[in-house]
């Protein structure tokens, strides 16, 4: 016999709206950011950043409503200087960040196919810190 549902883990709940507040801090200011950039390959880059913010937000919303919680998130006001470097050394931080959270998470969640979709958004974010690291390099 099935058990009734319960409510869902308070930690893994913490985590995944951890991650969800990382998603979203810059998402709507990523269009903004991008056209500061003058060098066309690196605002490109920029703006695949945002896009992937954006989809990894999707991601962890629809697994926090999935499991049973509430998705909460809030975002940044834009920067008061534009300094592009500082935002990219920040977002640097919160890539490395988020690809700890998603890992950590990973190894909570029960269900395989969720499991394996945030080993998956782990594993992209190993590539958004790369990502950032090229952008930083380029801003030099």
């Amino acid at each position: 016999m099935d058990k009734k549902k319960t409510a869902p883990d308070s930690k893994l709940m913490d985590l995944l709206n951890q991650t969800l507040e990382l998603e979203y801090t810059l998402i709507i200011h990523y269009p903004r950011i991008a056209s500061a950039i003058r060098d066309v390959s690196t605002k490109k880059l920029a703006q695949s950043l945002g896009s992937a913010s954006i989809a990894h937000f999707d991601t962890v919303t629809n697994a926090i409503t999935k499991l049973g919680g509430t998705p909460r998130w809030s975002f940044e006001s834009f920067p008061a200087e534009l300094d592009l470097k500082k935002i990219f050394q920040i977002q640097l931080e919160k890539e490395k960040t988020a690809f700890k959270l998603h890992k950590q998470i990973a190894g909570l969640i029960l269900g395989a196919s969720l499991r394996d979709k945030f080993g998956q958004l782990a594993q992209e974010e190993e590539f958004h810190i790369q990502t950032v690291e090229k952008i930083l390099s380029r801003l030099e």
